[in-house]
């Protein structure tokens, strides 16, 4: 890879990384509802310059609906003391969820070498989960831990829209998850 790329790929993780700190702490100031409620209302301003996708109906509402868990659920378990590099971390796990159900509900096989990551991932989860300081509860914990299976029936949700631009679905989607 170019260091530019290389550059590119840490911005983004370094990013994404930290708007689990600023959610953490702007949960001091406002419920995870209202927070949600700011989150998706500012990501459907492009909505004003965007098309609307051509996606059918109950893909688009059940996309909305997940998105809305996932981001409720991380988002109470931050105010709830789930630290915010365990929550990034159970976040990222939907890649796990992701590979799981495509195999039990589309019949996709993993690969050997898929299966492996996938065990040497779970175990890094574990690790990390069982080396957090505890200041939040079991029943956070399960919450949050939702958030990355819905991640990963949202993904299984996107393969049906493969041919939309990416930019003005979620635009779109996060228009109808603000009701």
């Amino acid at each position: 890879m170019k260091p530019a790329d290389i550059a590119l790929a840490l911005g983004v993780a370094v990013i994404w990384g930290l708007g689990f700190v600023f959610t953490r702490y702007a949960v001091t100031e406002m419920s995870p509802t209202l927070l949600n409620l700011v989150r998706f209302a500012i990501t459907a301003l492009p909505c004003l310059l965007l098309p609307r996708p051509k996606l059918a109906w109950p893909v688009w509402i059940g996309i909305s609906l997940l998105l809305v868990w996932q981001y409720l659920t991380q988002t109470w378990g931050l105010a709830q003391g789930v630290p915010p590099g365990l929550t990034a971390v159970i976040v990222q796990s939907q890649a796990l969820f992701t590979i799981a159900f495509a195999a039990l509900l589309l019949g996709e096989r993993p690969t050997r070498v898929q299966l492996i990551g996938i065990g040497v991932a779970a175990c890094g989860l574990l690790m990390i989960c069982f080396t957090v300081g505890y200041d939040f509860t079991f029943f956070a914990f399960a919450v949050t831990m939702t958030a990355p299976i819905s991640f990963a029936f949202t993904n299984l949700l996107l393969r049906k829209a493969r041919d939309v631009p990416m930019l003005d679905l979620f635009a779109w989607v996060s228009l109808a998850s603000l009701p």
